[in-house]
């Protein structure tokens, strides 16, 4: 269902000609496109479930910046690289799934579901690593794991950007101003500057990101 809405959908459809059948859906968004939406789905009914009750403000900020991310990526390859859109934009989704991953295992005990906090602390330790894993046991494309190992990691800034990698990782700074908590120990590694830099640099980008991401909740929700 949600295929078909977003095959028909302006963004995808500007022709307005109806697709009624999965395979010319499949076929019109590409299999990038269509991995995406599955993991999309799968992580917003995660979310949303009520096991979840006890980290919702944790999934909540979590399913915004990867949202955003998503939206950012797919911008910064259509507007700076070669690298295909749909493929930034999956990676862009699912560079912080290891988070996910962790309140969902986390949510099965009670010692955590009481202790938020403590998640905090073992997501900004773990996530990077777990997340490595889960991508590949998943078998996702070798370039979209590859491009969200040590996304979080200070680096210098890309002046230009050559691979999904530099792509994921500066997506993730435009997007990571608005969710702190996740990356406070990245944030002081690379000092507020590091965020100020790529925002400078590729702020030109924001407002668009701004109304992708909202387009993308609304698809994707």
């Amino acid at each position: 269902a949600k295929l078909l809405h977003i095959a028909n959908s302006a963004y995808y459809n500007p022709s307005g000609a109806a697709i009624r059948g999965l395979p010319e859906a499949i076929t019109r968004l590409g299999v990038n496109l269509v991995r995406t939406t599955a993991l999309a789905v799968a992580m917003n009914q995660l979310m949303r479930s009520r096991e979840m009750a006890a980290f919702s403000e944790l999934t909540r900020d979590l399913w915004q910046h990867s949202i955003k991310t998503a939206a950012a990526a797919r911008i910064l390859a259509r507007t700076h690289t070669r690298v295909p859109p749909d493929e930034a934009m999956l990676a862009g989704l699912v560079h912080d799934l290891g988070a996910f991953y962790m309140l969902y295992r986390a949510m099965q005990y009670a010692e955590l579901r009481a202790r938020p906090e403590s998640m905090r602390y073992l997501i900004m330790q773990w996530h990077e690593s777990i997340g490595v894993t889960l991508l590949n046991a998943l078998g996702l494309p070798t370039e979209i794991v590859d491009a969200t190992i040590d996304h979080d990691q200070p680096r210098p800034l890309p002046t230009t950007l050559r691979t999904l990698a530099d792509v994921v990782y500066v997506a993730n700074l435009l997007t990571c101003e608005d969710f702190d908590w996740l990356y406070p120990e990245s944030a002081s590694a690379s000092g507020p500057g590091e965020i100020a830099l790529a925002r400078t640099a590729y702020g030109e980008i924001i407002s668009q990101m701004d109304a992708d991401a909202r387009e993308m909740m609304v698809v994707f929700s």
